[in-house]
């Protein structure tokens, strides 16, 4: 009989990358530690000024769960929505994101078996991926076109921008037609609009773009205004993406039955765990809708855990990568997956297969905490 021994999180200094282009932002990390000896990482999602309560809501709830043993991911996820008694929330989302998939990982490294071999039969050797360039600053469409031609020889098959950012709905489809003369249309070209509050902002931008082919429409209004996504939906022929921000299943469930997307991009490390992300996965799956993780996390745990779930299903689109986080998280990690010609593919090593020095990240962590459990 094996139980959950230690609990450790830390927090991550938010900091500039080296190039000085974008503002990394603060990472949270967990690791589960059992009375075997067996380790598993896993990585919660975060917004602005959440961090210290979602490392909170993670140690209150191993603490409360201290009793259960043998714990699984399966033990977990149903444990955790007793607690929930349905109303979770993205940073009780977040926390248990994190913890079960460091059970997960566990479970792989029991196994001696990498995750997606765990999670699926019918696997994929690799999939698509596409870069975000995202920064804080505004680039002007020069600058933000020289990036994507210099993202795209790093092996990414696609791109994700954000036309808005600081620009008239006039500008931003002319960024949007600036881009596409320099990349051509062979290119997947990614839109988020970043939820606009005005959908007449979406609207308008929808039928200027249109001519230039993107790939998908995201975040034309906030994943939460179901309603006001199918309203868009029904007014473009864009591929609508939503969910990024969203979590649990009732949402998901809710605007499928409105068909109010054609994507979905929940967060591998904020939706709820690996388990609620294959149950949208195989609902999205009936209704014909796709699924393409969202993660603005680290390129290490959570960007593991995002390419071993597009591994295990056919019905998953293009993983997303934040080229700019990946120097940092080398830092003081492995990087378990090889990016080329479009694809992403990774090592065959046991659980997630990431590998943390703690040493290391012990000199960036703003915050480290540590739960013994009895």
């Amino acid at each position: 009989m094996t139980f959950i021994r230690k609990v450790e999180t830390w927090i991550t200094n938010s900091k500039q990358t080296e190039d000085g282009w974008s503002q990394i932002k603060p990472f949270i990390f967990l690791k589960l530690t059992n009375s075997d000896g067996f380790e598993g990482w896993g990585e919660a999602f975060s917004l602005p000024a959440r961090e210290k309560g979602i490392v909170e809501i993670i140690h209150n709830l191993m603490s409360s769960l201290s009793h259960v043993k043998d714990i699984t991911p399966d033990r977990f996820y149903t444990e955790s929505n007793l607690i929930a008694d349905g109303h979770r929330g993205i940073d009780f989302s977040a926390a248990t994101s994190a913890i079960e998939m460091s059970l997960w990982d566990i479970e792989g490294k029991k196994e001696k078996k990498p995750l997606y071999k765990i999670l699926s039969k019918d696997y994929r050797e690799k999939v698509p991926v596409y870069a975000t360039i995202w920064s804080e600053d505004f680039k002007n469409d020069e600058n933000l076109s020289s990036r994507c031609i210099e993202t795209l020889s790093d092996g990414y098959g696609g791109i994700k921008i954000y036309p808005l950012q600081n620009r008239t709905v006039e500008q931003a489809a002319k960024c949007v037609s600036n881009i596409r003369d320099v990349l051509g249309y062979k290119i997947p070209l990614m839109l988020d609009l970043a939820c606009p509050k005005d959908t007449n902002i979406s609207l308008k931008l929808a039928s200027l773009v249109e001519e230039f082919r993107p790939y998908w429409f995201e975040e034309p209004v906030d994943g939460e205004s179901t309603r006001a996504l199918k309203d868009i939906r029904e007014k473009t022929s864009l591929r609508i993406v939503s969910g990024e921000k969203q979590c649990g299943l009732n949402h998901f469930i809710e605007t499928l039955a409105l068909d109010a997307v054609d994507i979905f991009n929940p967060d591998i490390s904020g939706v709820g765990g690996i388990i609620d992300m294959i149950k949208i996965i195989k609902l999205s799956h009936e209704k014909k809708v796709t699924v393409s993780p969202h993660c603005w996390n680290s390129m290490s745990i959570a960007a593991s855990a995002m390419v071993h779930v597009c591994m295990s299903f056919t019905n998953t689109e293009m993983a997303e990568f934040f080229p700019e986080y990946i120097p940092y998280s080398l830092k003081f990690s492995n990087q378990n997956y090889e990016i080329k010609d479009g694809f992403v593919k990774i090592e065959d090593n046991e659980g997630l297969g990431i590998n943390i020095d703690t040493k290391l990240l012990m000199e960036d962590t703003s915050s480290y905490r540590e739960t013994e459990l009895t």
